[in-house]
């Protein structure tokens, strides 16, 4: 009997040995170059959590103590509720900061965006003196909208293309001047006062009156610049700058595209 009860004592530490060291196997992981390392589990990260809301409420509880001189040191405040709103509002602080500093790139891409359009909607100004200024996306527009009018008028008449869009473009502000906008008029001081039904029976009426009153201009040819000049020499207009300019609005909108139709 004194043997087999020696037997079960030695036995059984040996049995909460093996039990204890299973669960720290449980709890070892082999890492990289052979070193054994303890596993993380979800108790431990509750603990270190529970660990750290202690310590915060210590300090919340000693700075409010120390505030207020210890006035309310016989006062029961429920710090554990304290603690849990200001764990919550330094969380919605942190992702209102966030959010804040998030939103500045699409608004600052959106402004760099917006600002980049309103460039390409600036006026474009001549650069010969007293230079009238033309919207260049309007002058766009406007030239999509009568290219085929220029050069319906080109092959009827002889003139080119591209001096007629010029003239047009110069001379109604790309459609915008208040004489094109009310009375169809897009071509200025030779067809001033007059009003037309529509843009197109003005511009037939502008062939007409160069046809008419200024044939010599036919002689340049189909030569825009020989054209312009022509036209800032025969009396036309009263800009002595006036060939110039449509020369810089041919060749900035490249309108001798449109004498190859």
């Amino acid at each position: 009997m004194y043997t087999d009860r020696l037997d079960h004592t030695q036995i059984r530490p040996k049995k909460e040995q093996g039990s204890r060291l299973s669960r720290q196997a449980r709890h070892m992981r082999r890492g990289s170059g052979g070193i054994h390392l303890e596993d993380i589990t979800l108790s431990d990260i509750l603990h270190k959590l529970w660990l750290g809301l202690s310590k915060l409420l210590v300090a919340l509880r000693y700075q409010f103590h120390r505030l207020t001189a210890g006035v309310f040191s016989n006062v029961r405040l429920p710090w554990y509720k304290i603690a849990g709103v200001a764990i919550v509002l330094l969380i919605v602080t942190k992702k209102d900061i966030q959010f804040s500093i998030n939103m500045k790139a699409p608004l600052s891409g959106l402004a760099e965006s917006n600002s980049s359009q309103m460039s390409l909607a600036q006026p474009i100004a001549l650069r010969a003196p007293g230079a009238v200024q033309i919207d260049e996306q309007r002058a766009h527009a406007y030239i999509k909208r009568f290219s085929k009018v220029a050069a319906a008028e080109m092959e009827k008449f002889g003139m080119p293309a591209s001096v007629k869009m010029a003239q047009a473009l110069l001379e109604s502000l790309a459609g915008e001047h208040p004489r094109a906008r009310q009375a169809n008029n897009h071509f200025g001081e030779p067809l001033s006062g007059q009003h037309y039904n529509s843009a197109w029976e003005n511009w037939r009426a502008h062939s007409l009156l160069l046809q008419n009153e200024y044939p010599g201009l036919f002689d340049a040819g189909s030569n825009y610049k020989q054209w312009a000049r022509a036209l800032e020499k025969s009396g036309y207009s009263n800009d002595h700058q006036y060939g110039s300019r449509l020369i810089e609005i041919i060749e900035k909108f490249q309108l001798y595209n449109l004498d190859q139709f």
